[in-house]
């Protein structure tokens, strides 16, 4: 059995490729992919693997960024130390889906499950998945909703629906509303304040059919976005109102996952 192993955390993926093959002697690690970047240069060259151990949260993002983005082979395992993906995982051929830390029966049963694939009982966990999927409700209730803002001496509530996108500059991260209301601007209230989390976090907390990671200064919500237009070297250049203080540009092998986000 060929396995590859995306997984940006060294420890961790030595602890699974040692458990697996303590489990499987036979079964050879493929490679290692650390982050989304690294996965799309290595894809075109790498060998077929039979099966996939996924980690979820990436360096540089998600996993299902780079797997919605490629021809993917074979079944995956998903890992994560967090259950909100459980749904948008039994969309990527996912088989099983292990929270962390890993240990051998986990494994040894996702193993079991593999094989199982070419049994009739594949009918049944085809099954299970569409029940899962047909439950979209419990997916968009694992989402972070609002943020309490500190601003001055007041607390703010902050709907995340009010959000047009979040930036960071200067090591600092912000979430810039939608100018909406004249009670904002009455009360001189600004339009963009500070965030306490990473872009990577708030990526994964944020709900990905209303939100997409542009790239590493960016995150958009679908509502801002008023057009794309193309830029320099097959990249898109996003319009997007309020405008941002500096040009919001999708790197060329993103556009397609872009795309894709766009007419869903």
């Amino acid at each position: 059995m060929r396995v590859l192993l995306i997984e940006d955390e060294v420890t961790a993926a030595n602890h699974v490729a040692a458990l697996l093959q303590e489990i499987e002697p036979s079964l050879t690690i493929l490679d290692v992919i650390d982050s989304v970047e690294d996965g799309q240069a290595k894809w075109p060259q790498l060998p077929t693997p039979d099966l996939i151990f996924s980690d979820i949260q990436l360096a540089d993002g998600l996993s299902f960024s780079l797997l919605e983005s490629v021809s993917v082979p074979c079944p995956i395992v998903f890992t994560t130390a967090y259950d909100e993906y459980a749904i948008r995982a039994f969309k990527l051929n996912s088989i099983d889906y292990l929270l962390k830390p890993i240990d051998r029966a986990s494994l040894e049963r996702s193993l079991h499950k593999y094989r199982s694939l070419a049994r009739p009982a594949t009918d049944d966990l085809i099954r299970q998945m569409q029940s899962l999927l047909n439950g979209r409700a419990f997916l968009k209730q694992s989402y972070r909703t609002s943020f309490l803002i500190q601003f001055r001496d007041r607390l703010l509530p902050l709907k995340v629906d009010d959000v047009a996108y979040f930036s960071i500059e200067g090591g600092v991260v912000s979430a810039t509303l939608f100018d909406r209301t004249s009670d904002r601007r009455s009360t001189g209230l600004p339009i963009s304040y500070p965030i306490d989390l990473k872009l990577e976090d708030l990526d994964n907390q944020l709900d990905p059919h209303q939100f997409f990671r542009a790239n590493r200064q960016f995150i958009v919500a679908r509502n801002s976005i008023l057009e794309a237009e193309l830029y320099f070297n097959g990249r898109l250049q996003l319009k997007i109102q309020p405008t941002a203080n500096q040009p919001i540009l999708i790197s060329k092998d993103r556009v397609s996952l872009f795309k894709r986000w766009m007419e869903e």
